[in-house]
């Protein structure tokens, strides 16, 4: 596994989930609507797995993707 500090999305309607890997990452991302954010976060994850990116890109990717799906918990 590749742990990342967990970012936390919203799973569903009063549901809150904690993402804190790499692997995770991109299983929770399958569902997301597809656009240019969520692209880019599954290429740095698939980075990560080919070992060529690193953990904090794909944190930061994930994050922005999370927000661009309107899932990310803010605050």
């Amino acid at each position: 596994m590749h742990w990342f500090e967990a970012v936390t999305i919203k799973a569903g309607p009063g549901m809150m989930q904690g993402v804190s890997s790499v692997e995770a990452a991109l299983e929770v991302m399958r569902v997301w609507p597809v656009k240019p954010k969520l692209r880019a976060a599954y290429l740095a994850c698939a980075e990560v797995l080919d070992g060529i990116g690193t953990v904090e890109a794909a944190r930061e990717a994930f994050v922005a993707a999370a927000r661009e799906a309107g899932v990310l918990r803010e605050g």
